[in-house]
């Protein structure tokens, strides 16, 4: 009966395996035939900056007695509206890299993904195109 129970385990183990496989990503090369960088335009949000600052406000009105709390309070209420504004700040200067690149199997495809400032590309460039899913980016990993 061991002997049985311990076979039928080995064999749920082992035709387990299947359901565990990893992701499959293709890889492609091409040349790089037009690149372009673009720069997301944002709108700011005053009111999202108004609330942080509030927020902040309360937040530092939990300190401190008499004038320190009053001193807490304002340090909270600039603290909150200084890190929202940072914040959409950082959001308005994300850039984006547009390629148009053709691959070695003759198709055109355009591919945009986060610029990040130290992978530069231009016309011409021989480029590494991989694709995992419904994601995909470039490098130039030749």
């Amino acid at each position: 009966m061991k002997k049985i129970a311990l076979l039928a385990a080995g064999f749920l183990m082992l035709s387990g395996q299947c359901a565990f496989a990893g992701t499959k990503t293709l890889v492609e090369y091409g040349t790089v035939q037009q690149s372009q960088i673009i720069s997301s335009s944002q709108t700011r949000h005053p009111l999202r900056t108004m609330a942080a600052g509030a927020v902040g406000g309360v937040i530092g009105h939990q300190f401190g007695s008499g004038n320190g709390n009053t001193a807490m309070t304002i340090a909270g209420a600039a603290a909150g509206a200084g890190i929202s504004h940072n914040r959409q700040s950082q959001e308005q200067s994300a850039k984006t890299v547009d390629l148009l690149i053709k691959t070695d199997g003759g198709q055109l495809i355009e591919v945009s993904q986060p610029y990040n400032g130290s992978l530069i590309f231009n016309k011409g460039d021989k480029v590494r195109i991989l694709t995992s899913g419904s994601n995909t980016s470039v490098d130039k990993n030749v």
